[in-house]
């Protein structure tokens, strides 16, 4: 990619976005917010006349007319619909619809440039790219919907997000190689899936915080001012990772990653090795649920059910994936949305048999089992499982097979130790509070901080 053209890319992006959010901060009356509005569209407008410039500057350069012109067109256009989709889901008006302004404006913004770039030298790469990139936003997006209370949209949600999972795994079925040796894992790509995912918590954060308010509130309120900010940056973040991230690439094509292969010893996992890999997911797994709670309900709290910032069940289920998976890696998909849902449904069984409590309750989720597991939650476990199977664990694994051994073997007894004496403390001493546990009496869930305070 040429630098001209990720510049047009930023200045599209950003321009329309701005653009189309100030005009909706305009006419939206009961947002009092007309000189914010004013002030974003003439920002928005700025950007959009810094293209001329661009092109002005960049004129003599070989590229396509109609191809850059017919980008930027996309770029703004996709913009425009993002911002649309948000500001109708921030004043909670016709739902449905910003939704899926918002899904095709994301869908299209992630994709202007790999449209540019492909459309005619590769249509098996486009083909790919765009089923990846819908299957992502898909599930993405139907979490969102199935977890935001004041949405009220568990059904559709549960299906938005199920459509996710299919495209994501007609996505791995496309890249499926034969008689692979090994894998190649890109940490750029790595990084700029992490880079998505912040965008698009910062967009949903955004947005359950200035839904959640009334809706006339003074222009300079603390609140409606952070929500909007939020959500102008996760939009820009998210619109801008994959022209970034394809600009590096293009201009740095030196491979920045790992070959993890299949036939050597990073399938070899020992004792010590598995031990710092459940702190490892156990870990990651509390960070997920300590930020997507937060987000979507406006509460950050310690979600899980020992004291320390561990969620035992995240690192339980990982490691018994990677070693069940370890040399046969077949329909793992589905054997890991089987082995981690029954895994889940007999700890909440367990704890909720002891301790009368329970940590999660799925009730409310379309095709759920006793309230235990539901069917959205169960596939994400296992395309997390195809994840940590495949890649994550091997890369992992090898990373720790070049550490000194000694090392490794005392975080491992560290680890065994700290979270061992938790669990012990924790037998006797219930996590529970607001966000954290749930009671069932007489078929109505009631949080356990409130029968506490009785």
């Amino acid at each position: 990619m040429k630098k001209e053209t990720l510049v047009e890319i930023i200045l599209a992006n950003v321009g329309g976005l701005f653009a189309a959010m100030g005009l909706f901060m305009i006419f939206m009356n009961d947002w009092n917010l007309l000189t914010a509005g004013i002030i974003t569209t003439v920002f928005g407008a700025i950007n959009l006349v810094g293209l001329i410039f661009v092109r002005k500057k960049y004129g003599n350069t070989k590229i396509n007319r109609w191809k850059s012109t017919l980008a930027r067109f996309v770029m703004i256009m996709a913009s425009v619909a993002m911002g649309s989709g948000a500001s109708q889901l921030i004043s909670n008006q016709h739902m449905t619809f910003g939704i899926v302004i918002w899904i095709l404006g994301m869908i299209f913004s992630t994709l202007s440039y790999p449209l540019f770039e492909y459309i005619k030298k590769d249509k098996e790469k486009i083909a790919k790219t765009i089923v990846g990139t819908i299957g992502c936003i898909l599930l993405f997006v139907g979490m969102n919907m199935t977890f935001i209370s004041n949405w009220d949209m568990m059904y559709g949600g549960t299906l938005v997000g199920l459509a996710g999972i299919i495209f994501m795994t007609v996505f791995v079925y496309l890249n499926k190689k034969e008689n692979e040796e090994y894998y190649y894992i890109n940490i750029r790509f790595i990084a700029f899936v992490i880079i998505e995912i912040i965008g698009g918590f910062f967009t949903t954060y955004g947005v359950v915080k200035v839904s959640m308010l009334e809706s006339t509130m003074e222009i300079f309120h603390e609140t409606l001012i952070s929500g909007l900010i939020s959500c102008a940056a996760g939009f820009i973040i998210s619109a801008l990772a994959i022209p970034i991230y394809i600009f590096i690439r293009s201009n740095h094509p030196e491979r920045k990653g790992i070959q993890v292969s299949l036939k050597s010893k990073e399938y070899s996992y020992s004792v010590r090795n598995l031990v710092v890999m459940f702190l490892i997911y156990a870990l990651f797994g509390w960070i997920i649920e300590f930020s997507f709670y937060g987000i979507t309900n406006g509460l950050f709290v310690n979600r899980g059910f020992l004291h320390l910032p561990v969620l035992p069940i995240y690192g339980f289920g990982a490691v018994a994936v990677t070693i069940l998976f370890r040399k046969n890696q077949n329909n793992v998909f589905i054997k890991s949305a089987i082995i981690v849902s029954v895994l889940e449904y007999f700890t909440s069984w367990i704890l909720e048999s002891v301790y009368g409590i329970r940590w999660w309750d799925y009730t409310n989720n379309p095709w759920n089992i006793n309230g235990r597991i539901c069917l959205l939650n169960s596939l994400m476990f296992g395309l997390g499982g195809y994840l940590i199977a495949k890649f994550i664990s091997p890369y992992i694994n090898l990373k720790l097979h070049k550490l000194n051994k000694k090392a490794v073997l005392i975080a491992a007894i560290v680890i065994v130790a700290v979270v061992g004496g938790d669990f012990t403390y924790t037998l006797f001493n219930v996590h529970t509070g607001y966000g954290i546990t749930e009671m069932k009496q007489e078929g109505i869930n009631e949080n356990i901080n409130e029968i506490d305070n009785k």
